[in-house]
């Protein structure tokens, strides 16, 4: 009797779990199509700034973050698709000027849940999560390098970005809750700083194959900005993620790896 209490238990400790995780992404799904309403910069194109993007990509890094790989896609893609619906009538968003943006926050979510743990298990199959995150990274590089060598600084942030998925395949990041002041949020911002860059994966190559911008464009305009945006986005994540895995403390992605050695994507 009391092992079958024991199963009962944690069927239902498993259900409000799921329960949270569901509810989270939906959270960030709807926080992500309001705030596409929100301008931050303009992005440049070749005739000057063309289209507008949004404080959307604060939330981006998130979804891999907070639900995993295979929630994180999913959620990711439906935040895009919310993001496109609601900013059509503007006719200014980024997502309509350039559609390959709306699989940003879908990418980030699976590539940074792959990121966050050396193996993840994904219907019975274990997958080294920061090797397939760093050659999805190697691949963008190379893809941009192709065309555009001559502004090749423009993907210092991604390499920066492979290099710290490359340390997690060595050693994992476990969030301490109960750290304080800049170390709580410090110890995030690895993965909502390669959340961010993964969500700018879907813009770059769409920029280089769509657009066709020119190297010098690349180089000396839209990378300063990129540092800017995207940096904003990992810092503000960060915090953000911060107090969500304060109020659902083993309910989300991080969480879960934490306290469980096989969590489930």
């Amino acid at each position: 009797m009391g092992e079958s209490d024991a199963e009962q238990d944690m069927v239902l400790v498993e259900g409000r779990t799921e329960t949270i995780r569901i509810v989270v992404g939906v959270v960030l799904a709807a926080l992500y199509a309001v705030l596409a309403l929100l301008p931050m910069s303009g992005f440049v194109g070749a005739g000057g700034v063309t289209s507008l993007l949004s404080f959307a990509i604060i939330i981006a890094p998130l979804f891999g973050l907070l639900l995993g790989p295979t929630r994180g896609f999913v959620f990711g893609l439906i935040a895009g698709v919310l993001a496109y619906i609601v900013t059509l009538p503007f006719g200014t968003s980024v997502y309509i000027w350039l559609p390959p943006t709306i699989l940003g926050p879908a990418v980030a979510g699976l590539f940074t849940g792959l990121a966050m743990k050396k193996t993840t298990n994904i219907k019975g199959v274990r997958l080294p999560g920061p090797i397939l995150t760093a050659l999805f990274l190697a691949v963008i590089i190379l893809l941009y390098e192709i065309p555009n060598y001559s502004a090749w600084w423009f993907m210092t942030p991604y390499l920066l970005a492979l290099i710290i998925v490359l340390l997690l395949q060595v050693r994992s990041i476990e969030f301490n809750p109960d750290r304080q002041g800049p170390l709580r949020y410090l110890q995030l911002l690895p993965f909502t700083f390669i959340g961010a860059m993964l969500d700018h994966s879907m813009m770059a190559m769409g920029s280089v194959y769509l657009l066709m911008l020119d190297p010098a464009i690349f180089g000396f305009v839209i990378f300063p900005l990129v540092l800017l945006e995207r940096g904003l986005a990992a810092i503000v994540g960060a915090v953000i993620a911060s107090v969500i895995l304060g109020a659902f403390r083993n309910a989300v992605w991080i969480e879960a790896q934490v306290s469980s050695a096989e969590p489930k994507a």
